[in-house]
């Protein structure tokens, strides 16, 4: 297959799947909590179509429970039909009353519409549904509405208290991740919904699609262990040798293990470190183990090499041996999902501190990820490729190595950032419900909201930059060797 086009459907099911892992976490807790979900999208919006929707009930005022089937759909908000005058029909089906039809007044303001004929009246009303109405009247007009299909055995003229509609899912155009529409989010005076919820399942629920990110992300790392092995950090590999450098120089290659230097064992790269700059400009001799082979070479460690990258001219780590078990690759890969972490909490203040370069702490867009799965996947399919006698030995990765270092980076980048307590975030909101938790006083529904939206507008007006800006003056994203 074309690599480009490879490369492209490979990031769009990975940021779909990495954008629906999140939202699954939030269905799935909030299912377990209680909490109702109208809608679980796959994709976003517009809708293509529903493809299951889940049985439901609503309660009149007279005591009746009415079932919900999974055919009966609203072209509008259940919330609609909340607390007004109805006329249901039902069919009894066992100890059940299965809903029909639905029908109710729908009262709706008259709207101006302006004619260009002059041979026309000028202006008329016109109701909603295109029907004229008397022109010195600007009141409102009534349609009634009727949905449904065949009417029912049993009539029911009623007032609608509460409406458990059960989950619609979804199917949307734009085939990038989904979404999640709990019940009542921002009001909680609806009961059944997130935000009528106690603040400790309000808490769990925000807290699930982060924390099902970085699960993956200690999914796919202890993947990628299981595939190239464990570090062993009592044994020095060398990662990269850079070409021309005293290392190149000397026989040094990639996934040599220094086994001792000027005599002395080597047993992490700190000790290995300190020998080198130790000895600026004297030669050391080097024990290597090279698969099964024990190897001697002599290198002269350059005090004229440019500053970062060496005076010898590689890039060390501890050496990878194979995994004993399943647990040994889940524990690294849970420590190197802490490490990932950390460095993102600690981006923001190293910002601050001049410690990062503005290119290196540049946001990159949906381009520049792209860009990143680009190069990955042509590694990737490059080291599967039969390499000549006279290459150098191939990196130990594995086939998949870069595409999944890259997924787990995304997936946890997404639960971090996330978790930032910016409002529309899921941090942003979390920081709403503690102080509730502290005080057991609410901040006021309508504050949080307007906060919540104006942030809203704030990161989709940063996205739209980001992503223009992938365009006008595109960042320079390599991936690490």
């Amino acid at each position: 297959m074309n690599l480009p086009i490879l490369s492209l459907l490979i990031f769009i099911a990975v940021f779909a799947g990495v954008v629906f892992i999140h939202e699954f976490g939030h269905f799935i807790v909030a299912r377990l909590l209680k909490v109702e979900v109208e809608e679980f999208g796959f994709g976003l919006p517009p809708r293509l179509a529903t493809f299951w929707r889940q049985k439901g009930y609503l309660l009149l005022r007279s005591g009746r429970r009415l079932e919900i089937p999974s055919n009966f759909d609203l072209p509008f908000g259940w919330s609609t039909v909340l607390d007004r005058d109805v006329t249901l029909t039902a069919d009894p089906v066992g100890s059940r009353l299965v809903l029909r039809t639905l029908a109710f007044s729908d009262e709706m303001p008259a709207r101006r519409q302006t004619w260009t004929d002059p041979t026309k009246q000028p202006e008329m009303y016109v109701d909603p549904t295109g029907k004229v109405v008397d022109t010195m009247s600007t009141g409102p007009s009534r349609r009634e509405v009727k949905l449904g299909g065949q009417e029912g055995q049993q009539r029911f003229d009623d007032v609608i208290t509460e409406i458990h509609p059960g989950t619609q899912f979804t199917l949307n155009w734009l085939p990038i991740g989904g979404f999640v529409r709990p019940k009542g989010e921002n009001d909680p005076s609806i009961p059944g919904g997130l935000a009528a919820a106690s603040p400790w399942t309000r808490l769990a629920v925000l807290f699930a699609g982060p924390t099902m990110n970085l699960l993956l992300g200690v999914a796919v790392f202890s993947i990628l262990f299981f595939q190239i092995g464990v570090p062993d950090y009592t044994k020095v590999q060398v990662a990269e040798v850079m070409p021309g450098s005293p290392a190149a120089q000397a026989g040094l290659k990639s996934n040599d293990v220094i086994v001792a230097a000027n005599g002395t064992a080597v047993t992490d790269s700190t000790q290995l470190h300190d020998i080198i700059y130790n000895n600026i400009d004297k030669p050391i001799q080097l024990a290597l183990r090279r698969g099964s082979q024990t190897v001697n070479v002599t290198a002269v460690p350059s005090s004229t090499r440019p500053q970062g990258q060496g005076a010898l001219g590689i890039s060390m780590g501890p050496a990878l041996i194979p995994s004993g078990s399943v647990i040994d690759s889940v524990r690294y890969g849970s420590l190197a999902v802490y490490e990932q972490v950390r460095l993102l909490v600690l981006l923001p203040a190293q910002m601050l501190r001049g410690q990062v370069s503005s290119q290196d702490s540049r946001f990159v867009g949906l381009k520049g990820i792209y860009d990143l799965f680009g190069q990955a996947v042509s590694r990737d399919v490059q080291s599967r490729e039969p390499q000549p006698a006279s290459a150098p030995p191939a990196s130990s990765t594995g086939p998949t190595y870069f595409t999944l270092q890259l997924i787990g980076v995304l997936t946890i980048s997404l639960g971090v950032l996330n978790l930032f307590p910016f409002p529309a975030l899921d941090g942003g909101r979390i920081m709403f419900v503690l102080p509730e938790l502290i005080l057991r006083k609410r901040v006021p529904p309508e504050w949080e909201n307007r906060i919540n939206a104006v942030g809203m507008a704030l990161l989709l007006a940063f996205m739209v930059y980001v992503n223009v800006m992938d365009f006008v003056n595109p960042a320079i994203v390599t991936l690490p060797k």
